[in-house]
C-alpha cells in the first residue's frame, strides 16, 4: 500500500518554498544547484555536489529514504549550505519524520535567525510533535519578526485553539482585527469563540458586527436567535430566526427551535403553523415528533398529539404521553397503560436525557417545571409507578431542586434497592447537596450494580480525589474508567487531579493538559486545575496565568480572584517563600 502524504505537511511546505527563494542568506541562495552552496571549498565542492545531484535524482524517482541519505552526506562535506537543508526538511515533512525535520529546522536557524517562515516551520513542528510551549514561543517570534504577516497569527490562532486556549484564541482574533477591521469573518470568528465561553454579550457584538460588514453571512442569524434565547430576549431570537428561516427553510432544527420561541412569547398561532410545517416534513426526527407531540398535548390537540408518537424510538415517554393524553381528553382507558408504564422503566435514562432536555431548552421552565411536573405528579398520586418516579426526579435535578427530588427517589428503595437508576439519581442529589458520605454509599451501590461504567467509576475516583481521601482506590478507579474510555478529557483531568493531591505536579500537569486539549470547549475548572498543579510545581507565573484564563472563563468565581491578588503579591515580593497551601 502506497503511503500517502498527509493534509497537515503542506501547511508546512510552502514556507519552504519561500525560505528556498527568499532571503535565506546573504546571496539570496536560490533552488539552483550551482548556487546551492555557500562558499564550498574545491577540495569538497565535488563529493557535496555529487551526494546533491543523486539526492535530486533519487527524489524525481520516487526514492524518498535514499534522497534523504544523498541529502545527509551533502551536508557533511558542506554543513552551511542552506538549499540542501531545506530539500532535507521538505523530505522528512514527507516521511513525517517530523523530529529529524525539527533539527534541521534548528541549524538552518542558527544561520537564518530573522526569517519568520523558519519559526513558523518550527511552530508547526513542535506542535505536530505536542511541545506546545514551544510552538507558541516559535509563532510568537514570527509575530515579532513580521508583525504585518497575517500568517503568524493564523498559525498561532490554529494552535490555541487545537488545544483549546480560547481566552489566547480571543486574544489573537483581537489583534488580527486591529490589522483587518473590516473582515466579516474575523468578527464572525470571534463572536463564535466568545459564544463557545458563553460570554454572549460580546459574543452577540461581533456576530452583529460580522452581520453588518457581510449580511450574507446568515449562520450568524442562526447563532444570534439561540444567543438571544439563552439571555431571554425572546424577540430578538424570533426576529433573527425568521430572517435565517426565509434563506434557509429547510433547517428543520431551525424551525424546531423557533416554535419553542413563539410558545414561550404566547404566538400560538405562529406556533401552529411550524407545528403542521413540521409534521408534513420527511426531516422531522422521532425526537422532534415527540415535542411536537408534547406541545399537542398542553394546547388541547389530543388526536394530533396521540398520531405523532415514536413508539419505537422513545417507548418510555411515548407511553407518558399517550397516558396525559387518555387522561386529558377524559377517556379512562388510560388507567390500563398506567399500570404497565413500568415495562419500559430501564430505558428511563437515555429518554430522559434526550425528551426532558428538549422540551427545557425549546419550552422553558414554566412549562416544564410547572405544567408537565403538576401532570407527572397527580400520576404517581394514582400509581407510585419507578419509571414515574424516576422522570419526575430527572425533572427536579434539571430544576436543581435536589431535596425534592430526594423526597421523590428515597421511597422507592423499599421496593427498587436494586435499581441502577434509583441509586445513580440519589448519587448525583447528594452529591450537589455536599453530603459525601451519602453520595459515596449510593456510588459503591451503583458501582457493584455495573461494575464495567466507566462513568460511576470516575465520578466515584474524583470525588475521593475532590476530597482528598482514598487517593490510591481514587486513581484505581479512575484508571479502570480510562481503559474503557481512553480519551474522555473529564476521565483524564480527574487523574491529573489524583496525582495533584498526591504531591505529583509533574504527573498532575501532564494529564489536567491532555483534558484541556480534549474538551470541546476550554472550561474554568480544568483551567483551575492546572494553575493549581503550577504552583504546586512552584511555577507562580504559570499559575496565576492559568487562573487568569479560569476567571475569563468564570468571571464570577471569587476564590480564584483571590487567588491571583494572594499569589500576584507573592511575585512582587521575591523574598516572601512560595506557599502551595
Amino acid at each position: 500500500m502506497k503511503k500517502f502524504i498527509k493534509k497537515e505537511v503542506f501547511f508546512l511546505l510552502p514556507f519552504l518554498f519561500l525560505i528556498a527563494n527568499c532571503q535565506v542568506s546573504p546571496s539570496h541562495l536560490s533552488m539552483d544547484v550551482k548556487t546551492a552552496f555557500n562558499k564550498p571549498t574545491i577540495q569538497l565542492k565535488g563529493k557535496s555536489l555529487s551526494h546533491y545531484l543523486s539526492a535530486m535524482i533519487y527524489h524525481r524517482q520516487g526514492n524518498a529514504e535514499k534522497a534523504i541519505q544523498e541529502l545527509e552526506e551533502t551536508l557533511k562535506y558542506d554543513p552551511d549550505a542552506t538549499t540542501p537543508w531545506v530539500r532535507l526538511i521538505r523530505l522528512y515533512l514527507m516521511a513525517e519524520k517530523y523530529e529529524q525535520a525539527l533539527i534541521s529546522v534548528d541549524k538552518v536557524i542558527q544561520k537564518n535567525k530573522n526569517l519568520p517562515s523558519l519559526y513558523l516551520i518550527r511552530g508547526e513542528l513542535c506542535h505536530r510533535l505536542g511541545r506546545i510551549d514551544e510552538a507558541v514561543d516559535a509563532f510568537q517570534k514570527a509575530i515579532e519578526l513580521n508583525p504585518e504577516d497575517v500568517l503568524g497569527y493564523s498559525a498561532l490562532l490554529e494552535l490555541q485553539e487545537d488545544t483549546n486556549d480560547l481566552v489566547a484564541a480571543i486574544d489573537i482574533y483581537k489583534r488580527m482585527i486591529e490589522k483587518r477591521p473590516n473582515s466579516a469573518l474575523l468578527h464572525y470568528q470571534l463572536g463564535l469563540t466568545y459564544a463557545r465561553i458563553k460570554n454572549n454579550t460580546l459574543a452577540i457584538t461581533e456576530l452583529e458586527k460580522a452581520l453588518e460588514l457581510d449580511p450574507r453571512m446568515i449562520r450568524a442569524q442562526y447563532i444570534l436567535a439561540l444567543l438571544y434565547i439563552d439571555e431571554n430576549q425572546l424577540p430578538n431570537a424570533a426576529q433573527f430566526l425568521e430572517q435565517y428561516l426565509q434563506k434557509k427553510p429547510e433547517d428543520i432544527k431551525a424551525w424546531e427551535v423557533l416554535l419553542g420561541v413563539y410558545a414561550r412569547i404566547g404566538e400560538m398561532t405562529k406556533a401552529g403553523e411550524i407545528v403542521q410545517r413540521m409534521m408534513l416534513s420527511k426531516e422531522t426526527s422521532p425526537l422532534q415528533k415527540l415535542l411536537l407531540s408534547f406541545f399537542l398535548l398542553r394546547d388541547g390537540n389530543y388526536s394530533r398529539a396521540m398520531s405523532l408518537l415514536p413508539v419505537n424510538e422513545y417507548p418510555l415517554i411515548s407511553k407518558l404521553l399517550l397516558t396525559l393524553n387518555l387522561k386529558l381528553s377524559g377517556s379512562n382507558d388510560y388507567q390500563g397503560i398506567l399500570q404497565t408504564i413500568d415495562d419500559f422503566a430501564e430505558t428511563v435514562d437515555n429518554e430522559c436525557n434526550d425528551f426532558i432536555n428538549a422540551i427545557w431548552s425549546n419550552f422553558g421552565t414554566g412549562i416544564v417545571s410547572g405544567w408537565f411536573e403538576s401532570q407527572i405528579e397527580t400520576l404517581v398520586k394514582e400509581k407510585n409507578s419507578l419509571a414515574l418516579c424516576l422522570i419526575w426526579s430527572r425533572i427536579l435535578m434539571v430544576a436543581e431542586r435536589e431535596e425534592k427530588a430526594i423526597e421523590v427517589l428515597k421511597p422507592l428503595l423499599q421496593e427498587h434497592d436494586k435499581n441502577l437508576w434509583v441509586h445513580y439519581y440519589l448519587s448525583i442529589c447528594y452529591d450537589k447537596l455536599k453530603q459525601f458520605e451519602n453520595t459515596e454509599k449510593h456510588l459503591k451501590i451503583c458501582i457493584e450494580l455495573d461494575p464495567e461504567n466507566a462513568e460511576l467509576l470516575n465520578f466515584l475516583g474524583y470525588l475521593y480525589a475532590d476530597k482528598n481521601v482514598n487517593l490510591t482506590e481514587a486513581e484505581n478507579l479512575i484508571r479502570r474508567a480510562l481503559k474503557i474510555d481512553t480519551e474522555n478529557p473529564f476521565y483524564l483531568d480527574s487523574l491529573g487531579w489524583v496525582y495533584y493531591r498526591q504531591g505529583n505536579a509533574e504527573k498532575a500537569i501532564e494529564y489536567i493538559r491532555k483534558a484541556i486539549y480534549k474538551m470541546d470547549t476550554d472550561d474554568a475548572v480544568l483551567r483551575e486545575h492546572l494553575g493549581d498543579a503550577y504552583l504546586l510545581q512552584g511555577d507562580l507565573k504559570r499559575a496565576i496565568a492559568e487562573w487568569e484564563r479560569a476567571i475569563v472563563l468564570d468571571p464570577k468565581n471569587e476564590e480564584i480572584k483571590q487567588k491571583i491578588e494572594k499569589y500576584r503579591k507573592q511575585i512582587e515580593n521575591t523574598s516572601k517563600p512560595v506557599s502551595t497551601r
